[in-house]
């Protein structure tokens, strides 16, 4: 009788188990999900082959952030996209607060110099990507003014 009492301990123990260990995964996978400054890597979009898309890839291609091998998927607002970037440009601190990734005023300059960095296409970059496991943000570089933080809609 009590091997059998000691099962449902056991499930419980495995399962508690599995969901730290889901939660660790979530964690490392996207830091921004914990408050605070967080180091993201920069990408330039290269707008001649990404694009947007009708329909999200299967649940697989959503968990894992890609819509083929070398193609992140990010859903901005309605908008399905399918993103091929160059690089990694650098890294920059972010924070998310409230739905937007910010990007203090210093590392705003950073960002403008890594956007005119030659990523091997013919046209100069339009859009940057703050990467955390996944896209975290799309930054429109008309967008950043000098001495101004950058925040724009987190993914």
């Amino acid at each position: 009788m009590a091997k059998k009492r000691r099962w449902p301990w056991v499930a419980g123990a495995v399962v508690l188990v599995a969901l730290g260990a889901t939660a660790a995964l979530a964690v490392v996978r996207d830091p921004l999900l914990l408050p605070g400054d967080h180091e993201l890597t920069v990408y330039a979009v290269n707008d001649g082959i990404s694009t947007e898309v009708t329909k999200a890839p299967g649940l697989v291609g959503r968990v894992i952030g890609m819509c083929d091998a070398d193609t992140y998927y990010a859903e901005q607002g309605d908008r399905k996209l399918c993103l091929v970037l160059n690089g990694p440009l650098g890294d920059v601190r972010a924070t998310r607060k409230d739905g937007k990734v910010t990007v203090s005023a210093a590392e705003v300059a950073r960002l403008r110099s890594m956007a005119a960095q030659d990523t091997g296409t013919p046209a100069p970059t339009t859009t940057l990507v703050l990467m955390s496991g996944k896209p975290a943000a799309l930054i429109p570089v008309a967008d950043l003014v000098d001495g101004q933080p950058a925040s724009v809609p987190a993914l």
